[in-house]
């Protein structure tokens, strides 16, 4: 399907090694019992010049360039039948591109979703030791009032017992760690985590933890600390170089935070081998300084860092008391068109890997059953984004037995993606699996077209996305792209609408 070059024929055997090891593709053929083919529904094809097209389907990753008499044979394939075994679509079949006529592909992709969805054998929880903060973000979903308390003893005992009873049979536990600022609790961090550390031992638990920080007190010896607890990954936020980063992200005081963020990292980032995810969130205010922040990275030496990678998020009014935010806030479209561009910029400053399409980016800890997010009050929650209202919680560390029943937990486990029809017919519904289940749950609390619309920024720039990846994968050039190719319903299917995202929340009962 590609060219007869060295460097084709290394991403093709690449593509087949990554197929064989996932048990994708070749599976397909194996359950089947012949009959005809008729092709996937998760295809994603770009026509390139010359008659050629890029290919990449969703479900098995397989990426190619079909060469003309490829194409030529999958347009024959929708006209014409074709036994699945035939030796022509061998190829075709074996990437996934070609399935079996009487195959249910949704089916079998709700299957796969829910078998990572409801594995028992990993358990996934947030922990908040406080929420109080010393930022003063004008987009925080949790407004400006903030609770100043830390994570009571009592609290913490009952954690760690319903840690004893809930980790046999599990094979991993994951806990991430939030806040507020949860470094402004980093005593507590540390009591806990020890104390989990040697449960995980006592019961064969693997363990791995996570933090979400704003970076102001990440230096070395806190990153040391942190390390040594099981906490291999961190995630924290510049939202542009310094002049812009500093009237969004200052400190209560109104004190910048940019450059102290940055010294903390350089301090350690050689020798402490914590991951750091580097979020840059990205509204109508800043999005044209992102480049400068991108530049200003790698002159700092942040570059070609096997722990240290940058992504990019829209802001959005997700929460009652953010709406504030939401006339700043791009169009989803407007953002992704951004979003690509910044990831090829990313990309060449090495500050970014080549894109790769998610696969079920919405299977969050809030739509598994025993996600939970622990609050420094000893409340319990499913989802990050309502940690601030009391009353969305659904129950209590010392009633955990009874969360199940709560009517909010309910509305959680119960959202599917699979249950309205703009996911069930969408092609990137792998990659999307519904992607925030939030926007349906508590659909009243989300405002805006950013805010309040799911589908995430891969359902408006795959395209792009896919063609930087084959062009920087050296299998095709910026001359074999068409003029005017870009991501659209025709290739990826429909975007949800308000009254799409509001049926199906009426669906489940939220």
């Amino acid at each position: 399907m590609m060219d007869d070059t060295s460097a084709a024929q290394q991403v093709r055997a690449a593509i087949l090694a990554t197929l064989e090891r996932e048990g994708a593709g070749a599976g397909v053929l194996l359950q089947s019992n012949g009959g005809n083919a008729k092709p996937s529904r998760y295809n994603i094809v770009m026509p390139l010049t010359g008659g050629r097209s890029l290919a990449y389907n969703t479900v098995s990753g397989a990426f190619a360039v079909w060469e003309p008499d490829d194409v030529a044979l999958y347009e024959r394939l929708q006209q014409e039948p074709m036994p699945v075994r035939s030796r022509e679509l061998k190829d075709f079949v074996f990437a996934g591109y070609v399935v079996p006529e009487d195959m249910d592909e949704v089916a079998e992709q709700e299957t796969r979703y829910r078998g990572a969805r409801f594995d028992p054998s990993k358990l996934t929880l947030t922990v908040a030791p406080t929420m109080a903060c010393n930022f003063g973000c004008d987009y925080c979903f949790q407004g400006a009032n903030k609770p100043t308390m830390q994570m009571r003893q009592d609290v913490q005992d009952a954690f760690i017992a319903y840690l004893e009873k809930t980790l046999d049979g599990l094979r991993s536990l994951h806990i991430a760690w939030y806040g507020g600022e949860p470094l402004l609790g980093i005593k507590i961090i540390e009591r806990l985590s020890l104390r989990i550390l040697a449960l995980c031992r006592q019961k064969r638990v693997s363990y791995s933890g996570f933090i979400v920080t704003n970076g102001y007190a990440l230096n070395k010896p806190t990153a040391q600390l942190l390390h040594s607890l099981g906490i291999g990954s961190c995630q924290i936020t510049l939202d542009g170089p310094a002049e812009h980063h500093d009237q969004r992200r200052a400190l209560l005081s109104g004190r910048g935070t940019y450059d102290k963020i940055l010294e903390n990292l350089q301090e350690w980032i050689n020798e402490v081998p914590i991951v750091v995810m580097t979020r840059v969130n990205i509204d109508e205010r800043n999005y044209e300084s992102i480049r400068g922040l991108l530049h200003d990275l790698a002159a700092r030496g942040f570059g070609r860092r096997r722990n240290f990678t940058v992504y990019f998020a829209p802001v959005e009014a997700i929460t009652d008391v953010c709406h504030g935010c939401s006339h700043v806030a791009m169009t989803k479209r407007g953002y992704a068109k951004h979003e690509a561009e910044l990831y090829r910029l990313a990309f060449e400053l090495g500050l970014s890997p080549l894109p790769r399409p998610p696969q079920h980016l919405g299977n969050c800890q809030a739509i598994r059953p025993g996600g939970l997010l622990l609050l420094p009050t000893g409340e319990l929650h499913k989802c990050w984004d309502t940690v601030h209202d009391t009353k969305q919680r659904v129950g209590s560390i010392f009633e955990v037995d009874r969360v199940s029943e709560h009517p909010k937990y309910k509305a959680w486990i119960e959202w599917s993606p699979f249950n309205n029809s703009t996911c069930r017919s969408c092609r990137i519904l792998p990659n999307c699996a519904g992607a925030c289940a939030h926007k349906f749950v508590n659909r009243d609390k989300t405002l805006g077209e950013a805010g309040a619309l799911p589908c995430p920024s891969w359902k408006f720039n795959i395209v792009e996305r896919l063609l930087l990846r084959a062009e920087k994968m050296g299998v095709i050039t910026p001359a074999d792209i068409p003029e005017g190719l870009e991501t659209s319903p025709e290739i990826v299917g429909n975007n949800h609408t308000f009254q799409s995202v509001e049926s199906a929340a009426v669906a489940i009962g939220a």
